[in-house]
């Protein structure tokens, strides 16, 4: 896009900012042979228009370009900063951002990239030489990413962002569906959840303040710990520090216990965080689904329950709109009015659905969802959905399902 073609530009009453006027390259020509010798109408001089297609370019380039992010989450010492140092210290052929949102003692990026001045801290961004950025924040929200993209235009590929190893990883997620001026520039790609193979039973199963959540308080209901939640948020599993596993009967016992929690997400074994970029990277969780590891039945820990429901193809739009209404709705929006009792929380959806002619994608987050279009056809000649959650039950979901559709 050119400025001087498009567009015409005149200075603001303090002679600094050019006002952009509509025009195509007839226009300009005309407004340029109505300037008299007195000045007349003030044209910005060749460097300010320089200077407006340059923003332009940037301006198109971003708006035209959806930057994807995973989220990387685990619990405190799994691995996550190792990871996310492997990958953007050896780089790759993408320009990565990577955001640490937790400060410690653990890793050397971490220091490098974090300055503070008494309560204070500030962000400060490390060019690695290889095309990619880091920087460190307290506080991961919409401001900051979008502070992100507006001061390293062109620059960005893909974003990686870190979660403290306390958080719930659910808030964030939500956040790329919720607020609609980052979602123009930023997609949620995909959540990696980073598990310590070697003390990951002992984090699931202990649930005392003193031992588990280092004093913070985190807000964890019953006997559920953020383990749990971030193990059932994952679309991605690293099982990482394998090599500390000792015999093949304990590396069975973990990943049946990660599997009860999560049966969808594929797992991968790593050692000091190495794993192929592509089980990171482009996994494009939130707008396809894959049910290759989704359970025939219902498979579950205690505490979180997956559950698989498999159903006949909807008849045509009308009912697809009523199978939303009548129960998807209600089993999501328990907080908002729902008459499910107890503990019911579902804490991920997702759905292939085949409505008449075509195929739709349902991805959940709590209570947040989002249909999509799916392109291919041949995924599925049925419907299928899997909730991950607590409280939930199959006979209940079924029951609900048989009066909707």
């Amino acid at each position: 896009m050119s400025a001087r073609k498009d567009y015409s530009y005149r200075q603001d009453e303090d002679g600094e900012l050019p006002m952009l006027i509509g025009g195509d390259e007839k226009n300009l020509k005309e407004l340029l042979g109505a300037v008299s010798s007195d000045g007349g109408r003030y044209i910005v001089s060749d460097k300010k228009i320089e200077q407006a297609n340059k923003q332009l370019e940037v301006g198109s380039a971003i708006s035209g370009k959806k930057i994807p992010v995973t989220i990387i989450t685990g619990y405190l010492g799994s691995g996550k900063s190792t990871l996310l140092e492997k990958i953007a210290l050896k780089g790759s052929d993408k320009k990565i951002a990577v955001i640490l949102n937790e400060f410690g003692d653990s890793s050397e990026i971490e220091k490098s990239m974090t300055i503070r001045s008494g309560s204070n801290s500030y962000e400060e961004w490390l060019d690695l030489g290889n095309g990619c950025l880091c920087c460190s924040m307290q506080d991961v929200g919409v401001k900051a990413i979008e502070s992100l993209i507006s001061r390293c235009p062109g620059k960005i590929d893909y974003i990686l962002l870190e979660t403290s190893g306390v958080a719930d990883p659910h808030p964030i997620a939500k956040m790329f569906w919720q607020d609609e001026g980052l979602y123009s520039n930023v997609y949620l790609d995909s959540i990696v959840t980073v598990l310590d193979a070697e003390n990951v039973l002992t984090c699931l199963d202990d649930v005392s303040p003193a031992t588990h959540w280092h004093g913070e308080d985190v807000g964890i209901d019953g006997n559920m710990t953020v383990s749990h939640l971030q193990i059932a948020m994952a679309d991605s599993i690293i099982l990482n520090k394998m090599d500390r596993l000792s015999d093949i009967e304990t590396v069975r016992r973990v990943e049946l216990k990660v599997r009860q929690i999560n049966s969808m997400a594929p797992i991968h074994h790593a050692s000091y965080a190495e794993i192929p970029l592509n089980k990171v990277l482009d996994l494009h969780s939130f707008d396809t689904v894959k049910f290759e590891n989704a359970p025939q039945g219902t498979f579950h820990d205690p505490r979180i329950t997956t559950i698989t429901l498999e159903f006949r193809p909807l008849t045509n739009e009308n009912e697809f709109q009523k199978f939303l209404q009548s129960f998807l709705r209600p089993i999501l929006w328990k907080g908002f009015g729902s008459d499910l009792q107890g503990d019911w929380e579902i804490l991920r959806t997702k759905g292939l659905l085949r409505v008449a002619e075509t195929c739709k994608i349902i991805q959940g987050v709590r209570e947040t969802f989002d249909v999509l279009p799916s392109l291919n056809l041949d995924q599925t000649k049925n419907c299928k959905m899997v909730f991950i959650g607590k409280g939930i039950t199959r006979s209940v979901l079924e029951e609900r399902l048989s009066k909707a559709i």
